[in-house]
């Protein structure tokens, strides 16, 4: 498991450039990303030069960010999707050996300028990535936060920060900005953010994981037809509904806020009731 704070003072290497940018949903559009894709055969999957990198543009829906995701996994954790859980604190430490990237998860991070508790911290210039010290380690909140801010390490590190309305170079991250938006806002810093939750999502809940630990609970519950969580306002169906949720999220170690966001957006949850609460 990955320390609770590991600083290295010294500025991280170049890592080998993960291909990464990403549009806000089908019908967002951004000018701010500077990313590009290219997979080259001397370097491993989903990673590319800088030179390769800068100055090109890519875009890419929420399917391609769960793809980038899922070869971040992958190169650090091989044998990732035949377990239980995500390999989050093997991607860290992985990116802290061999990277140099820079963590620290017990800081006090302040406030924002609006006077909300900042929780996390992405920094452009160090690459370093800070967790607030409020968050219990390993904890729901503190496993979705350390995520979205190796989301925007991941897609957003070659961003020029005045391009996203950033008057200094780093990206802080309160409990707004970790929250999903209910629907596209057309701010470059609103689309940064909805990047960054879409990719966080990808990491802590992968589609192979996800869909093998809907069929574990299914069969545990004797639940015949498996693979899909179906909801409506029927009695049977709505129990079902909340021992899969209650076991799920223990399972995975994610909140039922973000379990929930996820199934619907894999089309395992399918929700039939005409007031479609969280539940």
């Amino acid at each position: 498991m990955f320390p609770q704070s590991v600083t290295h003072n010294s500025p991280p290497t170049d890592c080998a450039e993960i291909e990464f940018a990403a549009q806000r949903e089908m019908y967002c559009t951004s000018s701010a990303m500077i990313s590009s894709i290219s997979n080259i055969s001397s370097k491993p999957v989903g990673f590319a030069s800088r030179n390769e990198v800068e100055g090109r543009r890519r875009y890419l829906n929420r399917g391609d960010i769960d793809d980038k995701a899922e070869q971040v996994i992958l190169h650090f954790d091989s044998q990732a999707f035949s377990g239980t859980v995500s390999p989050l604190y093997k991607v860290v430490a992985g990116l802290h050996e061999a990277y140099r990237v820079p963590f620290q998860f017990d800081n006090d991070l302040g406030y924002s300028a609006s006077g909300k508790k900042v929780l996390g911290r992405f920094e452009f210039g160090t690459r370093r990535i800070c967790i607030d010290g409020i968050l219990p380690y390993d904890s729901p909140r503190f496993r979705w936060t350390l995520s979205h801010e190796l989301g925007h390490f991941v897609l957003h590190r070659k961003l020029d920060p005045s391009v996203i309305s950033q008057t200094r170079p780093v990206l802080v991250d309160t409990a707004t900005n970790l929250r999903f938006a209910g629907k596209c806002r057309w701010s470059d810093l609103d689309w940064v953010e909805w990047q960054a939750n879409q990719f966080a999502s990808a990491l802590l809940l992968p589609r192979a994981i996800v869909s093998s630990a809907v069929d574990a609970v299914q069969r545990e519950l004797g639940i015949r037809r498996r693979g899909v969580v179906y909801l409506d306002s029927q009695p049977c169906n709505y129990r079902d509904y909340v021992s899969i949720m209650q076991r799920l999220a223990t399972l995975l170690n994610v909140s039922r806020t973000v379990l929930r966001i996820r199934l619907i957006n894999l089309k395992i949850l399918v929700d039939a009731r005409s007031n479609k609460g969280v539940g």
